[in-house]
């Protein structure tokens, strides 16, 4: 049995951003959270997310 892991790259409320430079670079926004997102492909049941202020955020994750 294979178990998949539950990250943001595959989260219905994920979305990408182009930056629109000469790099092609991106930004992950969340929009539940409405912070931005780093590490997009860890396992999100292994690491919890904060705000600046220390107030953890409340992950709605569905799969696409």
């Amino acid at each position: 049995m294979i178990k998949m892991k539950k990250c943001c790259a595959d989260c219905k409320y994920c979305i990408t951003i182009p930056r629109n430079n000469k790099y092609g670079d991106v930004d992950h926004l969340c929009i539940v959270t409405d912070y931005y997102i780093g590490n997009i492909n860890r396992d999100r049941n292994k690491i919890k997310i904060f705000t600046p202020g220390g107030r953890e955020l409340e992950c709605q994750y569905e799969q696409k």
